[in-house]
């Protein structure tokens, strides 16, 4: 069954959705923005099976719940472009072919790294694979630190360092963001995976899921925890006890352009966010006014998200989200649509637009070619994927999501650490039952 969020894009879009073509022998849908990928694969394809493809390219927006539409319509393609994201509702939900016996036979299926297999994953099983992924930091504006006579690399072992930090930043210049931790409604996911999931990895031990927002082990959600109430503390120190940030910006018209406009102008000292950053603080697009490498370099900095540094817990953390393509679970003919898959996965012309497109490697035979090393960036942030997970991506997960942004916004309207977990306790009960909630002591 489709979580309410996909449900709703059903009912939404069944009226406006377009007649899915007629299907060919094998049929994909792709957003239009995935085309360098999708169509060298296609003609590929093509040209070695004899076989025509029905292409269906649809335009980014929307494209999440058009394929929700399609999926529960019984309409949509043989193999499809998935947001990670949705993996674990449309398996759940018996739409998609899981890929572990065909991919175990599959001379490249084995540099796929774990970890980012995981991300898509259900139960055990892997049902896409990935195009691309992220990984998340902590960066910095090196004229701020200068100007606050902080000395660089700037390496913080625990969050106790990441604040001092940023009270160093606001008393040596005065700027109100010394520390912008994404928070609020409005921030979205963002506020969830750049802000408060990334500190609660780092928040307790990672036995026994202390440390995330499902105990996989139990089967529930988890309530109130140490992990979950540190994390909020965090958040307590930086927007009302220090006052760190400003609770406006994270709510600002448009968030990543007020953002970057402000980390530009330096007034942003730390920004917590992700790998994408490095092009897009300046143009996301990699345009022409993008400045060289070095001069992007000396500009800003980035570390490792550190952990909380109380004992056995992890000393630096990550999360990783991004794009996968998958094959419906009703495919006319499975073999040839897996087929279609891999030849868009193989090795040339997945590297050459992984490196192309300065996206961050998914498989250790890409990240290890000379073409990808050039990128020193690239190479460097890669790094941190072998060591990160993915979103609690069980069926219920986007619910839980927007209950954690709403903890943030709490802190925001200066709800207390007590009364913002009570309340999202109080929340989940109401929308999983008591019996699927834990609290740990």
């Amino acid at each position: 069954m489709l979580n309410k969020s996909l449900a709703t894009a059903v009912a939404v879009f069944g009226v406006a959705g377009m007649a899915m073509p007629a299907h060919a022998e094998v049929s994909i849908m792709y957003a239009d923005w995935l085309s360098s990928l999708v169509e060298p694969g296609i003609a590929d394809f093509e040209a070695a099976t004899g076989e025509t493809v029905n292409a269906i390219k649809l335009p980014g927006e929307g494209y999440v719940e058009r394929v929700a539409l399609d999926l529960a319509a019984g309409t949509a393609a043989d193999v499809i472009q998935l947001d990670s994201f949705v993996v674990s509702e449309l398996a759940s939900a018996g739409y998609l072919m899981p890929l572990g016996d065909m991919g175990s036979d599959w001379d490249q299926y084995q540099h796929y790294m774990p970890a980012l297999l995981d991300v898509v994953s259900y139960d055990g099983e892997v049902y896409a694979l990935p195009t691309d992924t992220d990984v998340r930091m902590l960066w910095y504006d090196k004229s701020v630190f200068e100007a606050a006579g902080i000395a660089m690399p700037w390496e913080p072992q625990s969050w106790d360092d990441v604040l001092e930090t940023a009270r160093t930043i606001k008393a040596e210049t005065g700027i109100d963001n010394a520390f912008l931790l994404p928070a609020g409604t409005k921030q979205g996911e963002a506020a969830t995976m750049q802000g408060f999931y990334m500190a609660l990895l780092g928040a307790d031990t990672p036995e026994d899921d202390r440390n995330r927002l499902r105990n996989w082990a139990e089967g529930k959600w988890i309530g109130d925890s140490p992990a979950i109430r540190r994390t909020l503390e965090l958040y307590h120190d930086v927007y009302a006890e220090d006052e760190l940030a400003t609770a406006s910006i994270n709510y600002a018209t448009d968030i990543g352009a007020a953002v970057r406009e402000a980390m530009a102008n330096d007034e942003i000292g730390i920004l917590a966010s992700g790998s994408w950053e490095f092009t897009c603080l300046w143009d996301c697009n990699g345009g022409p006014a993008l400045p060289s490498a070095d001069e992007r370099n000396a500009l800003i900095g980035w570390t490792p998200w550190p952990g909380s540094g109380l004992p056995d817990t992890k000393a630096t953390t990550n999360i990783s989200g991004g794009w996968a393509i998958g094959v419906n679970k009703n495919a006319q003919d499975p073999e040839l649509a897996f087929q279609l898959l891999t030849t868009i996965f193989d090795a040339g012309n997945f590297g050459d637009w992984t490196v192309e497109n300065r996206r961050m490697a998914v498989r250790t035979d890409i990240a290890a070619s000379d073409a990808y090393a050039s990128d020193a960036y690239l190479a460097e942030a890669t790094a941190l994927a072998a060591d990160t997970t993915g979103r609690d991506t069980y069926p219920g997960y986007q619910v839980v999501s927007a209950l954690v942004q709403q903890m943030t916004a709490d802190i925001l309207d200066g709800v207390s650490v007590e009364d913002a977990i009570s309340e999202y306790h109080a929340s989940l009960v109401d929308e999983f039952g008591e019996e699927n909630v834990i609290t740990y002591e």
